[in-house]
């Protein structure tokens, strides 16, 4: 059974919002040239980039509750690296 960490969880979650936003606006999203659907696969490749952390940290950490600490961490600091990228 594979090892449900927070810092999984987030970025499970935040892909599906991404996609479930792109799907959403897809006619916003793809006017003119498509810039829109561009930048949501970047934001989605931020998610597939996350994932690829976990899986790093899993393997290299074997006590959950480490584990789970530096998650939390990382998921603080893209959670404001986001909030300030929506302020500008």
């Amino acid at each position: 059974m594979k090892k449900w960490t927070i810092l999984r969880i987030y970025f499970l979650v935040y892909i599906a919002c991404c996609i479930t936003y792109t799907i959403a606006k897809w006619k916003i999203l793809s006017y003119e040239e498509g810039w829109g659907v561009v930048a949501m696969v970047g934001l989605i490749g931020f998610g597939l980039f996350g994932l690829l952390i976990d899986l790093i940290l899993t393997l290299i950490i074997k006590d959950k509750k480490v584990l789970n600490g530096i998650g939390i961490l990382i998921v603080i600091g893209f959670s404001i690296m986001l909030l300030i990228e929506l302020k500008q």
